[in-house]
């Protein structure tokens, strides 16, 4: 991908204050427009607005990720807006506490065990994490692919890569979303579109080392400068 650019768009699906925010700033910095989505459109507008008060060409575009009319008209009016979106990075997710030593709790924010998931437990965290990564790609890859020249980034958590205790549904769907990117990871190969997966096996808090999302950040961006390696994990 050219890094610098300007005509080159990034598209930040799932856009929150912490790693997505600091993806958006990173190849902001770079030279390159963002369109932010998520579906909070008051919490999307202040992420746009610190990252202009920093001087980067960043917009909200609303979209609940669920919704796939909405999802594709979001990243149509930022290619619109911004011109073509070059980079996707998609990682929506649940929110999980921020601070050292305070434990999540797992039912509330939506996850079962194994014994105890279900088909309905397992319905939303595949329309979230594997349903609107479809969609958001199925919007974006065409035009990548007739430029010869794109990127495809999912960020996952541990689920994806092992089996967790009380997280099986996320499991379950972040597996199979790791499977498809890696199957469009080689049937893109040779084609100039660069498709990786960036699973995070601990928590993401600023000042962290390795977890800290500025440094997450730059490692996905060093990722899509190489433009070859499919899988990175950290905290594993």
């Amino acid at each position: 991908m050219s890094s610098t650019s300007s005509t080159i768009a990034v598209a930040v699906v799932g856009a929150g204050p912490g790693l997505g925010r600091a993806v958006a700033r990173r190849f902001g910095v770079a030279g390159h427009p963002v369109a932010l989505i998520s579906r909070d459109a008051e919490k999307l507008r202040g992420v746009a607005d610190s990252l202009a008060a920093e001087g980067i060409a960043a917009r909200a575009y609303p979209a609940d990720v669920t919704d796939e009319k909405g999802l594709t008209a979001a990243l149509a009016s930022a290619a619109g807006e911004l011109g073509r979106i070059g980079v996707l990075a998609y990682g929506p997710a649940p929110t999980f506490p921020s601070e050292a030593g305070q434990v999540p709790d797992l039912k509330a924010l939506g996850f079962t065990s194994a014994v105890e998931t279900t088909v309905e437990s397992v319905r939303p965290m595949f329309d979230m994490l594997v349903g609107g990564a479809l969609t958001a790609a199925a919007a974006v890859l065409p035009a990548m692919r007739e430029a010869r020249d794109g990127a495809l980034l999912f960020t996952t958590g541990t689920t994806a890569v092992k089996p967790v205790p009380g997280m099986s549904n996320s499991g379950i769907a972040l597996s199979g979303l790791r499977s498809w990117a890696r199957g469009l990871h080689d049937d893109l190969a040779g084609e100039g579109v660069y498709v990786g997966h960036l699973s995070i096996g601990l928590p993401i808090v600023p000042g962290s080392g390795e977890g800290d999302p500025d440094a997450l950040a730059d490692r996905w961006y060093q990722l899509v400068q190489e433009g070859r390696t499919f899988e990175t994990t950290v905290g594993f």
